[in-house]
């Protein structure tokens, strides 16, 4: 393999795609730049009409080809297209693009590499997995690639892949499957918030040992198209140098400014059916494209009051090809801000879905729209005796497209001073200086300089802790289920490049049958120790994808033996997940993986 001359970072975004990339220079001028050198890769992307366009950003949107012809140098037999012109199909014929997938790869209620996707499209469409859907946008990135540096195969490169904080061991590993069937056999992953606040680190106009101090807990908000994270950085102090750690992160939010285009394109459609006219759901699909238009434009330009919307026509009751309404600034001001950044108290938190009965499956989203009311759970579960300080953040950092409007970021500093204010605290400082859109991607190139010796390092290790399901030994009861306790198998920040053994508890598991073990995650249980035995297990463990292992017959043991063994568990330096079974006889190992085949 080729000696890498590039650190590429690739933002992997639930609605947009990003790639940047800096030069590695050997020897003493391989300084940290501040970022200077880090550029953002022109991706070609298929037009109407056959042309081709290149952009920073690659929409993430896989559309089957219907009678477009393959435009592209590398993809001549390829059935689908993928970016802003499958995006725009899309809102023609919704049934024949695939969006959101990279919420459908962490999603436990379904099999991750069935051919699912588009999810209740047409009979007809060809689908695809969510796992092959992610692969297909790390391929068209690296063929992107190609086409600018033919000489410089991004698989040759130092590659680091963004994922959402909130991602479970699990998820972080079909990420790194994916990579590899797009041809990337070994990249490396970090967490958004932390890639944004790389990025932030990484501007000199303001340097950012200015801006904060050691005690300081600094807020990250990300709110991109489909999804809201929150996580916290510490900055400490040590040998007089100031650190930084990553101390929490939130759950996996399925909310975003998809959330807020399809609240308008609701407002859109009544306001039409009020005149008569019925709207369907492609219709409604449709809206909803030219809604995030319209609240761009509002959010964007305070001269304008109102910006027309139009859906093509279909039907008796329309006449004429196309029918047109008004999205307002009343309209975004009352429903979206209101709606998605209200005022409320700490304590308050988001509505529980309250639905029951027969459902059908699909997508997590969040039941509550109200992202403050979730920032509000956020801080209040980090508030436990020890660190109480983490409930009560000094500084915040925004990322995500949501936050270009002032106005998003205005009322959510408003709301967090009000909580602050009312604790005696001082009101928060709101950290400037990164380019909301793109900082992930740009980010990740300056962990990629850190990891390097060449820039400050987030200390994080894994987001959560994990934990398998052990069931209580109890006499059988008809139409009980014995409870189950908690062990921990990875506490929350353990470091990467980890190997632990679980001591003085042992499992007996069956030759020649598949060993099963319930898998658990929680994010707000900092305190649990590797290997502590939880007896009871609340709403704050939320379960995750099971854990097997097979077990064939080897060295004279047959099947129904009963092997003795121990848990060893491996935190690598990527930052996935890796547990073993060990046989105390002759310590023969077999690695427990992840079934992501059938639903949790």
């Amino acid at each position: 393999m080729a000696a890498a001359k590039y650190i590429v970072g690739i933002d992997l975004g639930t609605t947009n795609m990003v790639l940047s990339y800096s030069r590695i220079i050997s020897g003493s001028d391989n300084e940290a730049d501040d970022g200077e050198a880090i550029n953002y890769l022109l991706i070609a992307q298929e037009q109407p009409k056959n042309a081709v366009d290149t952009s920073e950003v690659l929409p993430a949107f896989i559309f089957e080809r219907l009678k477009e012809k393959p435009v592209l140098p590398w993809n001549s037999d390829n059935d689908f297209i993928i970016g802003e012109f499958a995006r725009e199909r899309g809102a023609e014929v919704p049934d024949r693009v695939i969006s959101s997938a990279k919420s459908w790869l962490c999603n436990t209620r379904v099999d991750r590499t069935k051919a699912i996707l588009p999810f209740n499209g047409e009979d007809s469409a060809k689908k695809i997995s969510p796992l092959q859907a992610m692969a297909m946008f790390i391929s068209h990135l690296k063929n992107a690639w190609l086409q600018e540096f033919p000489k410089d195969k991004l698989e040759n490169q130092k590659v680091i892949v963004t994922i959402p904080a909130s991602f479970d061991a699990a998820a972080r590993d079909l990420v790194v499957e994916a990579a590899k069937m797009a041809g990337l056999s070994s990249v490396s992953l970090i967490e958004e918030p932390q890639a944004a606040f790389y990025s932030w680190i990484s501007q000199k106009e303001n340097p950012w040992r200015r801006q904060v101090k050691k005690g300081d807990v600094v807020l990250v908000v990300d709110v991109g198209g489909g999804t809201t994270d929150f996580s916290l950085i510490e900055i400490t102090e040590s040998d007089g140098e100031l650190n930084l750690d990553r101390v929490a992160v939130g759950s996996h939010i399925l909310l975003g400014g998809d959330n807020m285009d399809l609240t308008l394109a609701y407002i859109a459609a009544k306001r039409l059916e009020d005149t008569g006219k019925k709207i369907s759901r492609w219709q409604t699909v449709q809206l909803s494209h030219q809604c995030r238009k319209a609240k761009e434009i509002l959010l964007s330009d305070s001269e304008k009051d109102s910006v027309p919307v139009t859906v093509s026509g279909r039907g008796s009751s329309v006449i004429g090809g196309t029918i047109k309404t008004q999205i307002t600034r009343e309209d975004v001001e009352n429903n979206i801000v209101e709606g998605f950044f209200p005022h409320c108290s700490i304590n308050d938190e988001p509505a529980e879905d309250t639905a029951s009965g027969v459902r059908e499956l699909n997508l997590m989203y969040a039941a509550d729209a109200a992202v403050s009311k979730h920032l509000a759970k956020f801080l209040k579960n980090q508030m436990n005796d020890a660190h109480k300080e983490y409930g009560y953040p000094n500084a915040i950092l925004f990322n995500g497209g949501v936050f270009k409007a002032k106005i998003f970021r205005d009322r959510l500093v408003a709301i967090i001073d009000s909580w602050l204010t009312e604790s005696g605290k001082d009101q928060i400082k709101v950290l400037e200086g990164i380019e909301l859109s793109k900082a992930v991607s740009r980010g990740a190139v300056y962990f990629g300089q850190a990891v390097s010796g060449k820039g400050i390092r987030i200390r994080g290790g894994v987001s959560q802790s994990y934990y398998l399901g052990i069931e209580t030994p109890m006499p059988a009861v008809p139409g009980f289920k014995p409870p189950l306790k908690a062990l921990c198998v990875a506490k929350q920040g353990t470091e990467e490049g980890s190997v632990l053994k679980v001591e003085n508890r042992s499992f007996g598991l069956v030759i020649g049958k598949t060993a099963e073990f319930r898998f658990f995650k929680s994010n707000c249980r900092r305190e649990d120790e590797f290997g502590q035995l939880i007896p009871d297990m609340d709403e704050s463990f939320e379960e995750t994808s099971l854990m097997t292992a097979e077990m064939p017959a080897y060295d004279g043991l047959k099947a129904g033996d009963l092997v003795d063994v121990e848990l060893e568990v491996v935190i690598t330096e990527i930052g996935t997940l890796e547990v073993y079974c060990i046989s105390k006889d002759n310590e023969h190992r077999w690695r427990l993986e992840f079934n992501v085949r059938e639903a949790a």
